[in-house]
């Protein structure tokens, strides 16, 4: 990969944390409602699902599947979006990871070094020795020229 296609896909990968970070420090953590929120809304909006339904374009009975969909975890994210906007809002989607993409890369990175130089280490346990300075040294030397190349931290070892 030329050095400038590495520069604009780190430079993707800190936009995207940024972005993904004002959520993760927020802290909030939505749990829906049991029957889910197309029902909670419909029914604090006073709206039967024959309602919803005409409001969707389709029967009562589509939307009592969708509303059990929504509940059970099957409904399709395109489902939820005509209910959202049906029900006078927006649907809010996101997959926010626990940690920076930076850090998740940098972790993995150094888990897959340590797993490559894991013999090494072996033998010197056997031999009655500690991991040398060089050993620790090589190892993230190994883990930054894996993150040159994230690619390569998702395949073979450690998966």
């Amino acid at each position: 990969m030329r050095d400038s296609e590495r520069r604009m896909k780190e430079l993707a990968r800190q936009q995207l944390d940024r972005r993904l970070e004002k959520i993760r420090n927020a802290g909030v953590v939505l749990e829906p409602p049991r029957d889910g929120w197309i029902s909670a809304l419909r029914h604090a909006l006073g709206m039967t699902q024959a309602h919803l339904g005409r409001r969707m374009g389709m029967s009562r009975q589509a939307v009592s599947q969708l509303e059990q969909r929504e509940a059970d975890g099957s409904a399709t994210l395109n489902a939820l979006e005509q209910a959202a906007q049906a029900l006078g809002g927006r649907l809010v989607y996101a997959i926010v990871p626990e940690r920076s993409i930076s850090e998740t890369l940098a972790r993995r990175a150094m888990e897959l070094a340590e797993q490559m130089t894991s013999s090494v280490r072996h033998t010197m346990r056997l031999e009655d020795q500690e991991p040398s300075r060089d050993l620790e040294e090589r190892t993230r030397e190994l883990a930054e020229e894996l993150l040159s190349s994230p690619k390569q931290l998702w395949t073979g070892r450690g998966e």
